[in-house]
């Protein structure tokens, strides 16, 4: 299994899961299996059964089947049947209590000994982007009602109600930016407490974001053809749904008169392909048909330099073999971690990329709202956004406060 510095991450031998003498789940190091009392339940409950002719000792397939139910219900009365390691569980629940408590906030002081500084600043960059957050809202809300008449005929492929045009993309990226603001709260909040992999995962997505939004944006900041096809495309996500749903033997729940006519102008109008994997996103490839892989959009916006980080955050999230092994510590009487860490490398890189990620997308949002509702002095909020952001960055990649 290949590691992340590319040798190969072999299995622990068992001589190296002893940590202080021992192994580290000293309860079973001798437990032999005619010592089990939930195994001997089991097994006198498919004798039982075999004495009585329900079953036959030479099928072994349904004497399986009987065994592996037999202690389901072994597992159920473990308390009845093996009393002492039912209370040595217990036991060890209420002490590991005290343990993790011990090691997260050990965890959290080291990385603020090192990365205290840079936290602070990663908060500037935080409450700047949610003031310009706000300042994108109001201005968009003061867009709107300045010009509601000329707003409300812009309907998405001409269903009443539904809002299209250059207002549905405003909210579209206000959306984007908001939900942004949120996520890097989390990496926020995460990389502090020592979550590395999870700060990896939210990295992702906040990639993701930032992508979507300069797509919207690729054949200009007041143009809607990107923006109105991804705010129909919730039409496919809910035909994936309800194929899923169906697949299982489910009813999916139709859709209202609003959507379904909605879907029938968007079929229409762009073809059954709109509906295939990334279809909003046609107008960005001339001539090309839908599926669109997600890593074909991210060349045309010109974010292909950050592949890197969202490959480490496909494997923070997938249960693949290598991002498994690839936990491989042995330390502090675990093969394996089962809760927070320290992993500076990842609060060095994944914390800054946070930062720019977040900063980027504000620019972009700013950028189309300030384009489209002539709001130009709006465009302030990008100098604050980049000079925290400048500042933060500089703070992780140098290092923190390493001594």
């Amino acid at each position: 299994m290949e590691s992340i510095e590319g040798g190969f991450t072999p299995l622990p031998s068992a001589s190296a899961l002893r940590f202080n003498g021992r192994f580290p789940t000293e309860r079973f190091r001798n437990m032999k299996p005619e010592d089990s009392a939930l195994l001997r339940h089991a097994v006198n409950k498919v004798n039982e059964e075999i004495r009585k002719g329900f079953l036959s000792k030479q099928d072994r397939g349904e004497t399986g089947k009987a065994l592996l139910m037999a202690m389901d219900e072994a597992i159920g009365l473990s308390n009845e049947l093996a009393p002492g390691d039912h209370k040595w569980f217990l036991t060890e629940t209420t002490r590991r209590h005290r343990v993790r408590r011990k090691m997260m906030a050990k965890i959290r002081r080291t990385h603020l000994r090192r990365w205290g500084r840079g936290f602070i600043l990663f908060d500037d960059a935080l409450a700047a982007s949610e003031v310009l957050n706000a300042a994108i809202e109001d201005t968009i809300g003061r867009w709107t009602l300045e010009n509601e008449p000329s707003i409300k005929k812009e309907y998405l492929l001409g269903v009443k109600e539904i809002l299209g045009g250059q207002a549905r993309k405003c909210l579209l990226l206000l959306s984007l930016h908001s939900r942004a603001c949120s996520i890097a709260n989390e990496i926020r909040l995460l990389v502090e407490h020592g979550f590395p992999e999870a700060v990896k995962a939210r990295t992702r997505s906040l990639h993701e974001l930032a992508v979507i939004a300069l797509a919207l944006n690729v054949h200009g900041q007041a143009d809607t053809s990107v923006s109105d096809r991804y705010g129909a495309w919730t039409l496919a996500e809910a035909r994936k749904e309800a194929r899923a749903i169906a697949a299982r033997g489910g009813t999916p729940e139709p859709l209202d008169e609003l959507e379904a006519d909605l879907e029938r102008r968007a079929a229409a109008t762009w073809g059954g392909d709109f509906f295939r994997q990334n279809g909003w996103a046609a107008p960005l490839f001339p001539g090309r048909r839908p599926p669109i892989p997600f890593n074909e959009i991210e060349q045309r916006v010109n974010m292909e330099h950050m592949r890197d980080y969202y490959m480490a955050g496909n494997d923070a999230i997938h249960a693949g073999p290598s991002a498994l092994m690839n936990r491989l510590r042995l330390r502090n009487g675990s093969v394996f971690p089962t809760v927070s860490e320290v992993q500076h490398e990842t609060v060095r890189n994944f914390a800054a990329v946070a930062v720019m990620t977040l900063s980027d997308l504000g620019a972009t949002a700013c950028r189309a709202v300030a384009s489209i509702t002539q709001d130009f002095d709006l465009l302030c909020g990008i100098k604050v956004i980049r000079d925290f952001e400048d500042l933060a960055v500089s703070e992780f990649r140098n290092d923190g406060m390493r001594a």
